[in-house]
């Protein structure tokens, strides 16, 4: 009775030591059982490793001999084996059955709770390996497994249930000791705490060898949160103060990078544009000097010869229609004048055609931008290639308008078709009649859109991109370089300003032309350079070994 008026004491004036208590008791408790059902778990499982023990001692060690008298058919040998193995603890039934109809056992079946295995008997004959010559079914119980636990379990219990209990008992009184008692001192503390209070710190009264425990830190803990708040105030006001002067100089920062970058693009950007200035530059005075050799020689090398041939065959028409004249019936005087003619008209043709050729190469070589009839160029073009036409004798089709003036640089439409058509002949149709070539001149608003078509071999596709590349050719082996269509992707994208495409054709190559009619802005003059020697000048620019066909 004074027990029981004590403990309701304990529960109204140390409800924290109760509850731990109660705490203690119910964990405690459920860890005891947890741990007597781990503990006969354990020792269920050892048994079943005993069991499974046995059952590899029994395989190892019995298995070929029952194989070997069931081979021998030896039925006494045989029940010795199984009445052998029947001693062994838990083994409770035993049973051979084999392809031959034989049958042998020992024990009985068990009723309850039990384990069967079968085994597989094999003789192993060295002619002809493993022979199964019958199987073994091996039952054990499980009746002396579970009595051995059920033994356990009662004293595993009582032990676990007087140990629980006296050590709460324990951890309770020595809870309310060490903690229990400091911590409602705390709490008096914390409650007191105000912000003009802040100047009293925590005590408590212990012995000194307690110091240096978590009660201990608690306590220095919450001086040291009491001293950090008369200081939280102005931190927080200096934290504040130094942020906003870091966003300030961070702002300041970016500002200033941002106009770096800005400035250093610039710098990228302006010694791009040089570098294509100087690469142009390179260029146009590699063409013009080539370009000066061509005229000085075509003027001097084809224009002397023809003005002297085409004075002496005028000299000798004048003498033969003369002579004619006295002797009309003389055959050799009707034969002089059919042949100055002759000789006089196609000198006068050959003027023509240099005529054309100076014309182009004019424009070529000074390169100004002015206004001219395209149409009526293209026809220029192809009369000067007309002597390179002549073996392989396309059929060469312009469809555009009657007539199409445009603002541009006359020289660069020479160079580039001169060296599509120059393609054509020697990769496209390999210098053999029957080819044909398309040009189809599309004006496009501002834009002027030209499509260039051949019908001879083609493009592969892997040649598409790689077409405008220096140095590719298929005929490097007869001498060729392969420059040209280069050459006319810079005079394209650079000096007139358009773009040039190689698109995939079924039949024969494909080339487009998207160019403006009038220029933007005249580019700079080319820088004129020394004049190339005469072995190592080109026609033009031309490189007729480029793949514009392949």
């Amino acid at each position: 009775m004074q027990l029981l008026q004590r403990f309701r004491q304990l529960r109204y004036q140390k409800p924290l030591g109760i509850r731990l208590l109660a705490a203690i008791l119910l964990y405690s408790s459920a860890i005891t059982l947890i741990a007597t059902g781990t503990q006969l778990w354990l020792d269920y499982r050892y048994e079943l490793s005993a069991i499974d023990e046995r059952l590899l001692q029994i395989e190892s060690s019995s298995l070929n001999s029952l194989a070997n008298s069931l081979w021998e058919i030896s039925p006494a040998q045989i029940q010795v084996q199984l009445d052998g193995l029947l001693q062994l603890p838990d083994v409770r039934y035993l049973e051979i059955t084999s392809p031959f109809n034989d049958f042998y056992v020992a024990g009985n079946k068990p009723t309850t709770d039990s384990i069967e295995r079968h085994y597989p008997l094999e003789h192993y004959d060295a002619g002809r390996g493993s022979i199964p010559v019958g199987q073994l079914t091996l039952i054990l119980s499980l009746d002396e497994v579970y009595r051995r636990l059920a033994d356990k379990v009662l004293v595993i219990l009582a032990s676990q249930g007087i140990k629980t209990f006296l050590v709460s008992i324990f951890i309770l009184t020595l809870f309310h000791r060490l903690i229990t008692q400091h911590l409602g001192s705390m709490a008096t503390y914390a409650r007191r705490l105000k912000l003009d209070h802040l100047d009293t710190p925590l005590t408590l009264k212990r012995n000194a060898k307690h110091k240096d425990d978590e009660l201990s830190q608690v306590v220095d803990a919450m001086n040291n949160m009491r001293r950090s708040m008369l200081h939280d105030m102005s931190k927080r006001e200096d934290a504040e103060r130094s942020l906003a002067k870091l966003n300030t100089e961070l702002e300041q920062r970016v500002i200033d990078r941002t106009k770096e970058l800005k400035e250093r693009n610039q710098e990228l950007h302006d010694t791009l544009a040089t570098l294509r200035s100087t690469q142009q530059q390179l260029v146009e005075s590699e063409k013009m000097a080539a370009l000066g050799g061509l005229v000085a020689g075509v003027a001097h090398e084809i224009n002397t010869p023809i003005g002297i041939g085409f004075t002496a065959a005028s000299y000798l028409a004048d003498q033969a229609n003369l002579y004619q004249q006295h002797n009309p019936d003389d055959p050799l005087a009707n034969t002089a004048v059919e042949s100055s003619q002759l000789i006089c008209q196609n000198l006068e043709r050959a003027a023509q055609l240099i005529n054309a050729f100076k014309r182009v190469s004019v424009d070529q070589s000074s390169e100004q931008c002015r206004r001219f009839d395209l149409i009526q160029y293209l026809d220029e073009v192809l009369l000067s290639l007309k002597p390179r036409l002549k073996q392989c004798k396309p059929d060469i089709v312009i469809n555009a308008p009657k007539h199409f003036i445009i603002d541009s640089y006359p020289g660069c439409y020479y160079q580039i078709f001169t060296n599509m058509i120059l393609n054509s002949l020697i990769h496209g149709f390999e210098d053999r009649p029957g080819g044909v070539i398309t040009i189809d001149v599309k004006p496009h608003t501002d834009r002027l859109i030209i499509d260039y078509r051949d019908n001879g071999v083609g493009i592969p596709d892997d040649w598409l991109r790689k077409v405008f590349e220096p140095f590719m050719t298929t005929k490097r082996n007869e001498g060729c370089s392969g420059l040209g269509m280069h050459i006319a992707f810079n005079l394209v994208s650079q000096l007139l300003q358009g773009h040039i495409y190689c698109l995939a054709n079924a039949e024969g190559a494909h080339f487009r032309l998207d160019l403006p009619v009038i220029l933007n802005k005249v580019l700079p003059k080319p820088l004129t350079t020394e004049k190339k020697p005469a072995a190592t000048q080109a026609v033009s620019g031309i490189d007729t070994s480029l793949p514009g066909n392949t």
